[in-house]
């Protein structure tokens, strides 16, 4: 892709990279910093990377800087998770957030892989093959990633009281 194209296509990905990094970086600081590692990255290899390749690229760039933030902040989410199973606040039921808050919290329990995944899939709209191609993994892992993490958050939000009528 020469550099003219790279300045006319990266408003239009920008936005889906950091839809992406937001739904799945947890702060909006690790997003912003993962979009611009990935624009750069792709800057630098702007020449051997197709201009119908490169939407793919700035999105796999993005979820992979992502993930190694994941893996730092891996063991501070256990922690945080069994202190708050453990405590009494979670015993009782909280009927004071919004269903949007309950989306949130359960997607946060979920790994940066399976966010990734359903952020895509149900919020963005990509296929199956577009989110293998971005995240490297075949069609029928995305599938199974994809089926386990709505498992996941199905018995996340019953657990807070929503059921599946709601």
């Amino acid at each position: 892709m020469t550099a003219k194209e790279y300045t006319s296509a990266i408003p239009l990905w920008a936005d889906d990279a950091m839809r992406l990094a937001v739904r799945c970086g947890g702060s909006k600081a690790d997003s912003e910093d993962a979009v611009q590692e990935a624009l750069a990255s792709l800057w630098q290899c702007r020449e051997s990377v197709a201009l119908e390749k490169g939407k793919g690229y700035l999105l796999s760039a993005t979820y992979r800087r992502l993930m190694s933030t994941f893996r730092h902040m891996k063991v501070q989410r256990e922690f945080a998770a069994a202190e708050a199973l453990t405590s009494a606040y979670c015993q009782q039921p909280d009927t004071d957030f919004d269903l949007r808050e309950a989306l949130d919290r359960s997607m946060a329990t979920l790994s940066g892989q399976q966010r990734a995944i359903l952020q895509l899939r149900d919020v963005e709209g990509y296929s199956y093959a577009e989110i293998g191609e971005a995240l490297d993994l075949s069609v029928d892992q995305v599938q199974v990633y994809l089926f386990r993490a709505r498992v996941a958050m199905r018995k996340q939000l019953k657990s807070m009281g929503y059921g599946t009528d709601q």
